[in-house]
């Protein structure tokens, strides 16, 4: 959002997005018109294919005029290239079928902690890659301001966040089993409020009536959760970033079997810890502290991201 409000000021924007999960909800939330094209394809990689072709012909036929695309999907690039404009792609995972959209986009912006052979393997040319200091939520992160009435929506004052692994995603193993059910019964039984996150109906069964459990009638924003979290523990790599890079906590209990570099990246500063053994994610919870948040870092990020994209925009 940060980047659509800085491009806004001299420049008309039009704003597309798929159905899939809070995504619609927030935009709402946050005032954002925007043109819905296509919708998600579930696990199964034929629907995926499927919905993945009918957004892109959705968007082809149905974008009006426009100049430059700026996306993290693989759809907007290929449209751009049909239509023969400049397209922006931000990207930080380094293990998707990047090769989807490698011919077509004309930049790819990326952090500085990706592996950019992994990325030229999949047909990214070199000279497309741009980079920054730093990971693509300090971009938005930035521009955080709390919200002083957001703990007046919950039962509780003090609380851990948990959010399910997305089991639908292709990246997971198939017949994975999530840790969350094992995870809401040691944290309940110790007492530890917790706000809980579904993503799907079937989450919602791994709980039970537990007077400390907390679920939202509609989406929260995520980054007032990350701030007024006492932890965040979760098994989405964008939330357990966010979390950590706003100085609060962060677990990931990630279900695949690859990590992005960005993740080990962090991983190996000890700013998210990793596990998927729930007494082990307990006792790390037991012995950490929450920071102060200090947004000075990612002020820097987003500066030197707008001038990268700003220098091609106008060029």
């Amino acid at each position: 959002m940060p980047i659509l409000r800085h491009l806004e000021e001299n420049n008309r924007i039009v704003c597309t997005a798929r159905h899939f999960v809070e995504t619609l909800s927030l935009l709402e939330q946050n005032g954002i018109q925007y043109k819905k094209f296509g919708e998600h394809g579930g696990k199964s990689k034929l629907m995926k294919l499927y919905a993945f072709a009918e957004r892109d012909l959705k968007l082809l036929l149905g974008m009006p005029r426009f100049d430059i695309s700026i996306s993290s999907n693989y759809e907007a690039p290929q449209v751009s290239w049909l239509r023969r404009k400049t397209s922006i792609v931000f990207d930080d995972n380094d293990i998707s079928p990047n090769w989807l959209y490698a011919k077509f986009a004309s930049h790819v912006i990326c952090p500085e902690a990706i592996n950019k052979d992994a990325m030229i393997r999949m047909g990214i040319k070199s000279q497309k890659l741009i980079t920054y200091n730093g990971y693509k939520e300090d971009i938005y992160i930035a521009s955080f301001k709390p919200d002083p009435l957001f703990l007046d929506k919950l039962p509780f004052k003090k609380f851990v966040t948990v959010r399910p692994e997305n089991l639908f995603a292709s990246y997971v193993t198939k017949g994975s089993k999530s840790i969350v059910p094992e995870l809401i019964e040691k944290l309940t039984a110790k007492g530890i409020n917790i706000l809980y996150l579904p993503r799907y109906e079937l989450d919602r069964s791994y709980v039970g009536k537990q007077e400390n459990v907390y679920i939202p009638d509609s989406p929260l924003n995520g980054l007032d959760v990350c701030y007024y979290s006492d932890a965040v523990l979760t098994g989405a790599g964008t939330f357990s970033r966010e979390a950590s890079l706003m100085g609060t906590p962060a677990f990931s209990f990630f279900a695949g079997t690859e990590f992005l570099s960005v993740d080990l990246r962090l991983f190996s500063e000890n700013r998210i810890f990793f596990s998927r053994k729930v007494d082990e994610i307990i006792e790390h919870l037991s012995g950490i502290q929450k920071k102060e948040p200090d947004l000075t870092r990612s002020i820097i990020v987003q500066k030197e991201v707008f001038g990268i994209v700003d220098k091609i925009v106008n060029r």
